[in-house]
């Protein structure tokens, strides 16, 4: 054993707590009702119905959040500003998953993205277009996001991303 090994276990005391209280049940977290209330994102939800993105951004310390959150994870502040972001994204990593068809047996690899959207700070997870080849996926392939025809306010309401020639000279990827 080193010197700093014995040392530290040298400085170990194991203090013994005195028990105050007591209580004897069974837990059973099914029986629980929890509220999740969700005003805070309509906005959000409302912008979805018309193909539109939009995150809240922190007073405090200007990070943007999509989708929006209720608390500021660095500074414990409530985002109280809507900033618009754009349809087009990066990928920030992935992972491939294998999904087997129940119908033919068919095992199909599709590619679950972490996406980071210009104009936000964070991440979400979403799907890549069916069509695209695992083997062209890559962290920081530029992609745009593919709506579907009727939209109802929600996350779903993006059925996937799909690649994107990016061109422009604005768009720049945050590293």
């Amino acid at each position: 054993m080193s010197k700093m090994t014995q040392r530290k276990s040298l400085d170990y005391i194991k203090k013994d707590y005195v028990r105050t209280r007591t209580l004897t049940g069974s837990w059973y977290l099914a029986s629980y009702k929890f509220k999740f209330n969700i005003t805070h994102m309509k906005p959000f939800l409302e912008k979805l119905k018309e193909k539109k993105l939009i995150g809240n951004q922190c007073s405090s310390c200007n990070r943007v959040f999509y989708p929006p959150r209720q608390v500021c994870g660095k500074c414990l502040v409530k985002p109280d500003k809507w900033v618009d972001i754009r349809n087009t994204a990066r990928v920030s990593t992935f992972a491939i998953s294998y999904l087997k068809d129940p119908e033919t047996g068919e095992v199909q690899e599709r590619p679950m993205v972490l996406v980071h959207h210009d104009g936000a700070d964070t991440t979400s997870i979403a799907e890549l277009n069916p069509e695209i080849d695992v083997k062209d996926v890559y962290v920081g392939m530029p992609i745009i996001a593919h709506w579907r025809d009727e939209t109802v306010g929600g996350l779903m309401d993006i059925e996937y991303y799909d690649k994107f020639i990016d061109d422009s000279d604005d768009i720049r990827y945050k590293k």
